[in-house]
């Protein structure tokens, strides 16, 4: 076997115990997902200044999926625990459904929200009349009916027989993750990989004209701030999902097998676990997304204004130039 020094794990009390310490690991990123996201959809719904901004839209759509991926854990988890689910066909099968609907719907938003960047960046002038309400319900209809037209193919489309395990080599065909998962998934990455490096690229010229400009002094750490974002996209999606996609593939082509392999269920914790830093990644990095959760935790409506000294001194200025406009108008009404 090309596999036999990772089979090293025959009993059956090692196996129960690797099933139950995954199972734990599973169940704490279940919890991570499940409360960061929650608190994302959250925000952006109960923050009309969050929820007026279009680009909020494809995070509020992201944010979506990934709850969708931590709400089909405990159904994944249940057949490790409880072997017998995987002897009927529909459970069995529904079970690699619902997270490649979960996973796929992820990875699409993330397309859509690289796009909705590019945009952004390279065209900002135009970005109102390129996005708007129908063409991000367009694009957020169509992630995730693609996802759904690729996660329900296993249901026609599968090796599952009474005889085998509930496992990924088993009921999967192999032609179908190989010949369109795999492909599909690389031309994904590539493609957020070429659309971030532009942005990058662009976002350092901004800051090199700036500099020449004199409206920016010190660009060093804007340049790297804006290196940071990118090496934080790419380097979490590569991480969590390359592993994966390998592993799954050297399961299917009969290497090795996935019910004793550690490196499988590492592969697949790591890959559940990029549905649980999209939120900060995507959303709480940015200061309003910050506060409007700070508030939702304290049981605060993230809409109710904060009164600052900042705020206060705005509102004076704002308060003297209308009185200024006025005084103004009611003098020229009085001369004529």
């Amino acid at each position: 076997m090309p596999c036999e020094h990772f089979n090293n794990i025959s009993s059956i009390d090692k196996t129960l115990n690797s099933h139950t310490l995954w199972s734990i690991l599973d169940c704490a990123l279940l919890v991570i997902i499940l409360c960061g996201n929650t608190l994302t959809i959250m925000a952006i719904r109960c923050s009309r200044r969050l929820s007026n901004v279009m680009s909020n839209h494809f995070v509020l759509s992201l944010a979506i999926s990934d709850l969708v991926v931590g709400l089909t854990l405990p159904y994944h988890i249940a057949f490790y625990l409880y072997e017998a689910l995987g002897q009927d066909k529909e459970r069995c099968i529904l079970r690699f459904v619902l997270l490649a609907l979960g996973c796929t719907a992820s990875v699409c938003n993330l397309i859509i929200i690289a796009v909705d960047r590019y945009i952004s960046i390279v065209y900002p002038l135009h970005y109102c009349r390129l996005i708007t309400h129908r063409v991000a319900t367009v694009m957020i209809a169509t992630g995730w009916c693609t996802a759904v037209a690729l996660s329900t193919m296993p249901i026609y489309w599968n090796n599952w027989s009474a005889n085998d395990e509930c496992e990924i080599e088993h009921v999967m065909a192999p032609n179908y993750f190989v010949y369109i998962m795999l492909p599909l998934f690389l031309l994904l990455w590539v493609a957020m990989f070429v659309i971030y490096w532009k942005i990058w690229r662009e976002a350092m010229n901004q800051a090199r004209r700036l500099q020449e400009t004199n409206y920016l002094h010190g660009g060093g750490p804007s340049d790297w701030k804006s290196s940071q974002v990118v090496l934080l996209v790419l380097g979490s999606f590569s991480v969590c999902w390359l592993p994966y996609m390998i592993i799954a593939c050297i399961i299917l082509s009969g290497v090795c097998t996935s019910d004793i392999s550690i490196g499988y269920k590492a592969a697949f914790s790591m890959a559940m676990a990029n549905s649980c830093m999209n939120p900060m990644i995507y959303a709480w990095k940015n200061s309003e997304f910050r506060q409007a959760i700070k508030r939702l935790l304290h049981c605060r409506s993230p809409n109710r204004i904060s009164v600052t000294p900042s705020f206060i001194l705005a509102n004076k200025i704002s308060l003297q130039t209308i009185g200024t406009y006025t005084d103004g108008s009611e003098q020229q009404t009085t001369s004529n």
